[in-house]
């Protein structure tokens, strides 16, 4: 399983956010209502894991995840939410824990790995057929629980906060701004961070456009002339070093068809994947040759953060070159 950590600590002042430990706290307390003591009910068994250190942890948690629905919700809670019944009243409950736990998460944590080793296990466990309301498709849609579930993917992207430009780094004039943006940056990279591990753990096969929005948004940002933030090289250095034997594997190999729904595969169809691949790895060249060079390195970067992105930036394009060799000899 794919969960590789990132290669570098890059700070951005993530200590502004109040942290993932106090959210799950809070989602802990009992208030009184019936969805909110199923919700602490889960989020209690959520925090005890995920300060466990049993190396078995993960296949142990993951089975009580699974009888938690049979044992506790089915009988006593199930339907409270309207059409969110059954499975899709418990997977709505679990996945607004997991996730929003795992993106107040430092992108750095290590606990964001052990979520994904929990998710992991919870799809090794038996199938069962069932039908899931899928909010985004305002439809049921047949699942398999764990194995192939479709809320799996709208549930995450519902946590996504957004991502950054250059004007979000102008006119910062007070330090609430800079303490704004600075939160919003944190909140982006850990999202990103933990989308890509996701990916690289195989969590999100089966979902149609799991690479629409990595794919597009990093073609969109090294194959244009943008101004871009140092934040925008983290996430693609980050997504290429955590998922990028994924990336590669589905996109510059099975060369895919042209998308029938949405644009943002522009340039990636009808078998230009190892042209794209290309055009990402030379533009990551000139990034590294500028920030190792010590002048511009093509974006706007906070000096503080030169040598680790650097680190970052270089070892992304190794990677690429290491997956895709041919390509970067000619």
């Amino acid at each position: 399983m794919a969960t590789n950590a990132p290669s570098e600590t890059f700070n951005v002042l993530d200590q502004l956010r109040p942290g993932w430990m106090p959210l799950l706290d809070d989602m802990v307390l009992i208030r009184g209502k019936p969805e909110e003591d199923f919700e602490s009910m889960l989020a209690t068994i959520y925090k005890e894991y995920l300060l466990s250190d049993d190396d078995n942890a993960s296949a142990t948690f993951a089975r009580r995840f699974d009888d938690l629905y049979g044992d506790v919700y089915e009988p006593k809670f199930n339907g409270f939410n309207g059409k969110k019944r059954g499975w899709t009243g418990y997977l709505d409950v679990f996945y607004e824990t997991v996730f929003s736990v795992a993106v107040a998460m430092d992108y750095d944590e290590p606990k964001q790995i052990k979520i994904i080793q929990l998710l992991s296990e919870l799809r090794k466990l038996p199938t069962r057929a069932v039908k899931i309301f899928v909010q985004g498709e305002f439809a049921w849609i047949d699942s398999e629980i764990w194995t192939r579930d479709p809320l799996f993917p709208w549930a995450l992207r519902e946590h996504d906060p957004g991502s950054m430009t250059v004007k979000d780094a102008e006119n910062l004039n007070s330090q609430k701004d800079i303490d704004e943006f600075e939160d919003h940056f944190a909140a982006y990279l850990s999202y990103q961070t933990f989308s890509a591990r996701c990916t690289a753990a195989g969590l999100d096969k089966g979902d149609t456009s799991r690479f629409e929005s990595p794919g597009s948004y990093i073609s969109a940002w090294l194959q244009s002339d943008w101004e871009l933030l140092d934040c925008q090289i983290v996430v693609i250095s980050q997504w290429i070093l955590i998922a990028g034997d994924e990336i590669h594997a589905e996109c510059v190999r099975k060369q895919l068809p042209r998308p029938a729904r949405r644009p943002a595969w522009d340039g990636w169809y009808d078998g230009n994947g190892p042209i794209i691949w290309k055009q990402w790895g030379d533009k990551l060249a000139e990034f590294a040759a500028g920030l190792e060079g010590g002048g511009n390195p093509g974006f706007r970067l906070f000096e503080n953060h030169r040598e680790v992105l650097t680190g970052m930036v270089v070892k992304a394009r190794d990677k690429m070159i290491a997956l895709e060799p041919g390509l970067f000899t000619k």
